[in-house]
């Protein structure tokens, strides 16, 4: 019995012990893949740098800060973002009750005890010293007076934050406000202010359909249950009209709405007579300190100035690309067999609306139906649109005038500056954004060629200072003649200026810009304008090119196989584009035949034998090996790294510099697989040649992280005892945006930069320049704007803020990412002027204008080739035509449907994964055929290939060349060394692996033991 007992605890102890070391290996070998992100987050690393001679002891510094302290640079950060957030938020709508009069308000509504301070996913915000509503409202000097209300909201489980689904908003019924114990707090003459949020992130888009019962729904007769996350709700609306009978009354003096909110609502609510809503603010999703802007906004401490960056739709289902957003699959995709998830292979989208996106759509063909243009359709603008692109009011009045244009410059250089006067007119101290649009013309050759041109497209903006009552100033644009082209992609393949008449307009917002152009063109409101335009500020230039004047001779079509139409393995499929020559029969408009909620109306594609191909990246892709293999491990210099940085008299030592060929050669093969194949938000340490390991951050809206996150920080380094704080998260980058002011965003990038410094990160993975194609993309709140213009402006001086601090910054999702859902392998049609016009644009710009460095590719595919190994657009146009000069990353790796060497021989240098090898190896387990490591194309691999060597030099070449000028080197000079070292983290998880081997070792002795029957004793006869 006894025996039988300890048998049993035998057996126990060997299952415990074996099953803690399987545990503990495989948690070991998860810890080695995500190796990078535990050290960012213990502030360690697995190298170290030792200095020898006489630089020992100093360390040194590349980048300065202009902070000498954690508290210092948080206290800057922390204003900025409030100073940002009060210049983007836009005043929509105002009939004299803000600024506040009386300081006494009430607040209503699930977000307004559950502010929306940034996105989900990688822009969450660090919300523990953020101020609530309360909190910011009473530091601006009014008064909450239902503060019970918003205590009895917590107490109910009221809110976004007790909601079982984040695309729920658990809002109150009017009926149970009224019924509760705090009814009492409210009514009592003081303005009412409704807050509405919606939250957005990566993974998901929003939901979009027309199930809202009890909303509004201009679009048709209220379904099922609110379905439609950017309509409003029953039950707000139901607070709203509440609201509406108490100022009837005369129990409350007014209804203030702020839209708490980075993606934008359908807002026909707003003006809608049944809610009596005196005013309304776009707010964003706010950042850490945004709310005090918000604040002095309703108290008038601050004049808003805000231009919105998007068009906002009475109803976002009236926006055309919304017929086609969303993940569709292409009808007969069972005819094919995928070895992983087939969605990542069989779901496709079409932007079938071209480059009529936002108010690129809603201004032309306003403009054709005031001209009467054949095929224009039932369309009236004020039933579309809420709010215009670039709208916004102000507490005070301006006037601009006497705009003048000054052409300069030949060629591909030409440039036009734009001078308008602005003077305020009104009787406080306010800022107003001056936008300038262009209109091309619209030809015979263009209908010929497909070639579309909206009516309006914005070219340039500038800010001015805080303009005192009465004062004046002069603002400049500068608009370069480059916006003034189409890309021709039919006819030339180049960007081209036609015969005709071009116009240049100063105006508030692109409604204005239109009626502007349409006055100069002798249009009044008797032709059906919405009022009259102001002809003076207008600026016309008649023309003769022929249609190709402005033919760059390094620019061709690159992107026929992302259009349908122009794939040669299309089969029988083919789209036809939106076209202003014939809106009625090209327009697709959101449509519920069925009536279950579900858009019918989208462009159907089949799968083609050539599609399939395409998709699958294995072996038979890779070029033949031509034998041409570099010079690797040699021992003919021996360069470190740091060596190249500059010359003896101090000048730079260029990329093309023979000096690289010579550090170049020096790397073996291991070196650069190794760099090339390890990429989780750092690059590696390569010891042979001094280069440091160094950390990125995942962004968009700052440095979120502990300051203490990289060991060669400034915080580390100077151990301030602030270390453990976290850096400053911004307003979305839509807010940004909507400031109009490049000054200003610079110094938000250059404080992000800041941040990163402190922090220890070398790169930024940020920021987002994907397009608000739609309202209903996951991350809008992370991206700028409908327009890729001003996308690209925009991030043009936030990126020479970051960059200034010694930070690279990889620009995403690099390209066509513009929705969440089934991101991974979505398959991504658009017709190649959309692609140059609108979304390449905004990537282009920053690389162009600021020197750009990176770029983050995305999870999705240019037609159905991953774009992570697209070589048309990572090598002919990024490197090519952009210029482009530092290196790319993936979205993060999956290698089921990505492959590394394609990647590099494609151009795109380094994964955003850790997938535990080190290049000496294939990587079977992230998907055998379709996961080949570098190591499988060496010169001792089964697979032996000189042209995958030669892309991973060039990559190499590329990181290195990038980290050598950032702040990443800080720390190392000409006489260190690079270390490995193992941390302590790691160091603990072998030991622990041992010594449960160990244990599991004897375990297993002992019970076999146990189980062994020994020799019987003789008995005593």
């Amino acid at each position: 019995m006894k025996s039988s007992k300890k048998r049993t605890l035998k057996k126990v102890f060997a299952n415990v012990a074996i099953g803690l070391l399987i545990v503990t290996y495989f948690g070991n070998t998860i810890a080695g893949q995500f190796s990078g992100q535990i050290n960012s987050f213990l502030g360690t690393s697995t190298s170290m740098t030792v200095t020898d001679g006489e630089d020992s002891g100093e360390y040194v510094r590349y980048y300065e800060s202009a902070y000498s302290s954690v508290a210092d640079l948080k206290e800057a950060g922390l204003a900025k973002a409030e100073e940002a957030e009060a210049e983007g938020a836009v005043l929509l709508k105002n009939n004299g009750v803000l600024p506040l009069k009386n300081p006494e308000v009430s607040l209503f509504g699930a977000t307004a005890t559950s502010p929306v301070y940034g996105g989900t996913g990688s822009g969450a915000v660090n919300t523990a010293d953020a101020p609530s509503y309360v909190d910011a409202l009473t530091e601006s000097g009014l008064t909450v007076t239902n503060t019970a209300l918003l205590d009895w909201y917590r107490e109910e489980e009221y809110g976004r934050d007790f909601s079982s689904s984040g695309e729920e908003i658990n809002e109150a019924k009017w009926s149970a406000i009224q019924k509760s114990d705090a009814a009492s707090t409210f009514g009592n003459g003081e303005v009412a202010v409704f807050v509405v949020g919606r939250v957005g992130g990566e993974a998901n888009d929003l939901k979009s359909t027309n199930h809202v019962d009890g909303g509004y729904n201009p679009l048709g007769a209220d379904v099922s249950a609110n379905s439609d996350y950017l309509m409003l709700n029953k039950n707000e609306l139901g607070i709203l009209a509440g609201l509406k009978e108490l100022k009837d009354a005369g129990k409350i003096s007014g209804i203030v709405v702020l839209i708490n909110s980075a993606n934008p609502v359908s807002a026909a609510f707003l003006n809608d007579e049944t809610y009596g809503i005196d005013a309304a603010v776009w707010i964003g999703s706010v950042g850490q300190s945004g709310l005090y802007a918000v604040g002095d906004i309703l108290s008038g401490a601050v004049n808003p100035s805000g231009s919105l960056p998007d068009t906002w739709w009475t109803n976002n289902l009236l926006n055309p690309a919304m017929s086609n957003f969303g993940v569709y699959t292409y009808t007969n995709a069972n005819d094919y067999t995928y070895a992983s998830s087939p969605a990542k292979y069989t779901s496709y989208v079409v932007y079938q609306e071209g480059i009529y996106v936002g108010y690129r759509y809603t201004e032309t063909r306003y403009e054709d139906a005031v001209m009467g243009t054949a095929g224009v359709g039932d369309y009236v603008y004020n039933d579309v649109v809420a709010y215009p692109f670039g709208y916004g009011l102000s507490y005070t009045t301006f006037e601009m005038s006497d705009m003048q244009v000054e052409k300069s410059g030949t060629g591909t250089d030409t440039t036009y500056t734009v001078t308008v006067n602005v003077t305020n007119t009104g009787s406080v101290a306010g800022k107003k954004a001056v936008q300038v649009y262009a209109q091309k013309p619209y030809t015979d050759y263009d209908r010929e060629n497909q070639i579309e041109k909206a009516a309006v497209e914005l070219v340039g903006y500038g800010k001015t200072s805080l303009l005192e009552p009465g004062q004046s100033e002069t603002v400049t644009a500068s608009v370069p003649e480059y916006f003034l082209t189409s890309y021709d992609a039919l006819g030339t393949g180049v960007y081209i200026m036609e015969d005709g008449t071009y116009y240049l307009t100063a105006a508030d917002n692109s409604h204005e810009a239109a009626n502007n152009i349409l006055a100069a063109k002798g249009c009044t409101t008797a032709d059906g304008m919405t009022s009259e335009g102001n002809a003076s500020m207008t600026y016309t230039m008649d023309y003769t090119f022929g249609a190709q004047t402005y033919a760059q001779a390094y620019v061709t079509s690159l992107f026929a196989s992302a259009d349908i139409n122009r794939y040669e393995g299309k089969g029988d499929n083919s789209v036809t584009y939106v076209s202003r020559s014939n809106w009625e029969d090209t327009l697709m408009l959101w449509a519920d035949e069925n009536e279950d909620g579900e858009n019918d109306n989208y462009v159907k594609l089949s799968m083609t034998d050539q599609m399939y191909q395409d998709t699958i990246l294995d072996a038979a892709d890779i070029p033949e090996n031509d034998d041409q293999w570099p010079v690797m491990g040699s021992d003919e210099t021996n360069y470190s790294l740091i060596q190249l940085l500059q010359n003896e008299d101090a000048s730079e030592i260029a990329y093309d510099d023979p000096m690289w060929e010579d550090l170049l050669n020096q790397l073996t093969y291991e070196d650069m697989s190794r760099l090339c194949a390890v990429g989780l938000r750092m690059t590696v340490s390569l010891e042979s040649i001094g280069k440091p390991e160094t950390l990125d951050h995942n962004g968009p809206s700052g440095v979120t992280q502990k300051y203490s996150a990289g060991p060669n920080g400034y915080a580390n380094q100077t151990n301030d005892p602030d270390k453990d704080q976290t850096g400053t998260c911004y307003p979305c980058n839509g807010i940004l945006a909507a400031t109009m002011n490049d000054q200003l965003v610079q110094e938000v990038g250059e404080l992000i930069g800041e941040d990163a410094m402190w922090a220890g990160y070398a790169g930024f993975y940020g920021s987002g320049l994907n397009i608000h194609r739609t309202p209903y993309a996951g991350r809008v709140f992370e991206y700028y704007s409908e327009d890729g213009i001003l996308t690209g402006l925009i991030d043009t001086y936030e990126t020479i803020g970051i960059q200034s601090k010694g930070v690279y910054v990889y620009n995403k999702h690099f390209a066509l990412n513009d929705q969440e859902l089934q991101r991974q392998g979505l398959g991504t049609w658009c017709n190649e002027q959309a692609m140059r016009e609108i979304y390449l644009r905004a990537f282009e710009l920053p690389i162009v204008n600021a020197d750009a460095k990176c770029v983050m590719t995305a999870f999705n595919r240019i037609g159905a080739v991953w774009s992570g190994a697209c070589d048309e657009l990572l090598t002919s146009w990024l490197r090519g035509e952009a210029g482009m000069t530092g290196f790319a990353v993936t979205d993060m790796y999956e290698g089921d449907y990505m492959s590394k060497p394609h990647e590099v021989l494609a151009g795109n240098d380094i994964p955003d994964n850790f997938p535990g090898t080190t290049g000496t190896g294939v990587d079977t387990a992230s998907g055998g055929d379709l996961g080949f490591e570098f190591a499988a194309y060496g010169p001792d691999g089964s697979i032996p290939n000189a042209q995958v060597a030669r892309a991973l030099r060039e990559s190499s070449h590329r990181i290195l060349y990038t980290v050598l000028h950032s702040r990443g080197m800080d720390g190392i000079g000409a006489n260190t060394r690079i270390v490995t070292v193992t941390p302590r983290w790691q160091t603990a998880l072998n030991v622990t692996q041992i010594a449960l081997a160990a244990l599991s070792v004897v375990a297993v002795v002992l019970l076999v033991a146990d189980m062994v029957p020994g020799k019987k004793k003789k008995s005593n006869q």
